[in-house]
C-alpha cells in the first residue's frame, strides 16, 4: 500500500468515528507504529487533524484543504465521468480556463485532439500534464503569484490579471469544495477570490462537482449559482438543487 492508499484509509477511518485513539487506528489498519506516527503529522501539518494525549480529532473547520493527491484519489470514478461530460462544452480555436482542483484536472486527456486551445489554468500539475500531451497548436498558460501549501494551485496576483485581461476567456471550467440551494463555495478566501475574478472575466463558467460536496457549506463564498452557465455532476442532487437551478435558468447535467 502506497502512501496515497495509506492517508485514505486513515482519514476514512478519522472521518468516520470523529476521534479515535493511535492504538485503534494502528489496530484497524496494521500500519507500523513509524509509518502510522509519520502519516498523522503529515495530515496534522496539513490542518485536517489534531493529536492530543493519544487522540486523534477530525477538524470540522471548513477552511482546511487536503493536498492535491489526497483529493485527486478521492471519486476519482465520479471526476472521470463528470470530465467526460465537460468536454462537450470546449470545441477548437476556444480559450479556456481550467482551475487548480482535482476534479477538472480530468478533463486534461481529452484535450489532446482539439486544435488550437489557448489554455490558462492555476493547477501545476494541471499544467504539466497539459505540457506532457503534446498538441503543437495549444498555447498553455500557467497563472503567476504564490503557491498554495498542499493544494498545487497558484493563487493569483495583479499583475497575473494583467495578463488575462488581455485575452478573452470563452470558458472557464472551475470545482469547489461544496454547494448549496444558493451559493458555491471554497475552503480558503484566496482559492474562493481567485475563481472569481475569473469568472468575472469569462463568458461562461461551468461548475464540476460530484455528489459529495451537495449541502457541504464553506465559510467562503465564490458566487450564487446564477453565476454559472451550467453545472455538472455524476447524479442529479435533490429537488430543490434543482428548482433553485431552473429557477436561475442554469443547466444541471449529469
Amino acid at each position: 500500500m502506497d502512501k496515497t492508499e495509506r492517508i485514505n484509509t486513515l482519514i476514512e477511518l478519522i472521518q468516520t468515528k470523529k476521534c479515535l485513539s493511535v492504538k485503534e487506528l494502528s489496530q484497524k489498519t496494521f500500519f507500523s507504529t513509524s509509518t502510522l506516527r509519520r502519516d498523522l503529522i503529515y495530515l496534522e501539518n496539513q490542518g485536517l487533524i489534531t493529536r492530543k494525549h493519544g487522540q486523534i480529532v477530525l477538524n470540522t473547520l471548513k477552511t482546511n484543504e487536503a493536498a492535491h493527491n489526497i483529493r485527486k484519489s478521492a471519486n476519482r470514478k465520479e471526476k472521470k465521468y463528470i470530465a467526460s461530460i465537460a468536454k462537450d462544452f470546449i470545441g477548437p480555436g476556444m480559450c479556456i480556463y481550467l482551475d487548480s482542483s482535482t476534479t477538472v484536472y480530468e478533463i486534461y486527456p481529452y484535450l489532446a485532439s482539439i486544435e488550437n486551445l489557448i489554455i490558462f489554468t492555476n493547477g501545476l500539475n494541471t499544467a504539466q500534464s497539459l505540457a506532457d500531451i503534446a498538441n503543437p497548436t495549444m498555447k498553455i498558460f500557467i497563472t503567476g503569484g504564490e503557491i498554495k501549501h498542499f493544494s498545487s494551485s497558484v493563487i493569483t496576483q495583479q499583475f497575473t490579471n494583467d495578463l488575462i485581461n488581455h485575452f478573452k476567456i470563452d470558458l472557464a471550467i472551475c470545482s469547489a469544495h461544496g454547494i448549496d440551494q444558493h451559493f458555491v463555495y471554497e475552503t480558503s478566501l484566496s482559492q474562493a477570490m481567485t475563481k472569481k475574478q475569473i469568472m468575472d472575466l469569462a463568458e461562461e463558467t461551468l461548475l464540476l462537482i460530484d455528489s459529495s460536496k451537495f449541502n457541504q457549506v464553506g465559510f467562503f463564498k465564490i458566487n450564487s449559482i446564477d453565476n454559472y452557465h451550467a453545472i455538472i455532476s455524476e447524479k442529479l442532487p435533490s429537488s430543490d438543487f434543482l428548482d433553485s437551478a431552473n429557477m436561475h435558468d442554469v443547466e444541471w447535467l449529469c
